[in-house]
């Protein structure tokens, strides 16, 4: 087992989380894993822009492990107090397991799908937003699929409710003299 240092992205934002206390916390992760080494990127830090750019950082808390030579290994949306998912995902990294290659190339090509469709509205940008964070966290492909088959299922479900509100809403409109 190659016991390389880790390096893990923790983005935060001061809005819910104190770096003071974070600090603490990940000396005390330090001391406890040993084999990492935790950068704290505070969101609402404006020099900190490029680095929520660079790896698609949408929502807080999100962690993420970079192998010793830089390259994202995962990405998990939790805590930094989470010290049982920082175990288990460096232990995927030492044993080799991370990152997947075949998962990698997967998850770029649906990614590249989606930053090419069109979404008009904020209710599709969240969904979008979802699905991302989903997969940009699968580890494998496996993972990858079944987060595809769920998503669809939930879209589908989606589409069938909002299909009704609409036919609600249409019964209570009135006529427009244009077309939208």
């Amino acid at each position: 087992m190659n016991k390389r240092k880790i390096k893990i992205m923790y983005f935060y934002s001061d809005l819910y989380e104190s770096a003071r206390k974070l600090s603490k916390l990940s000396k005390k992760i330090r001391e406890e894993v040993g084999d990492v080494k935790i950068h704290l990127v505070n969101i609402e830090d404006s020099s900190n822009n490029d680095l929520t750019e660079l790896y698609g950082v949408s929502a807080v808390p999100v962690m993420i492990f970079l192998t010793s030579k830089g390259k994202v290994a995962a990405r998990r949306s939790a805590s930094l107090s989470d010290v049982k998912v920082i175990h288990e995902v460096a232990d995927r990294i030492h044993r080799g397991e991370l990152p997947n290659p075949e998962a990698e190339k997967l998850r770029a090509k649906i990614l590249e799908v989606f930053n090419s469709a069109t979404q008009r509205s904020e209710l599709t940008q969240l969904i979008v937003d979802q699905i991302r964070n989903d997969i940009l966290e699968a580890d494998s492909e496996s993972e990858i699929y079944e987060l595809i088959n769920s998503h669809i299922s939930l879209i589908n479900h989606t589409i069938c409710d909002l299909e009704q509100f609409k036919r609600a809403l249409q019964r209570f409109s009135r006529k427009p003299d244009f077309l939208v």
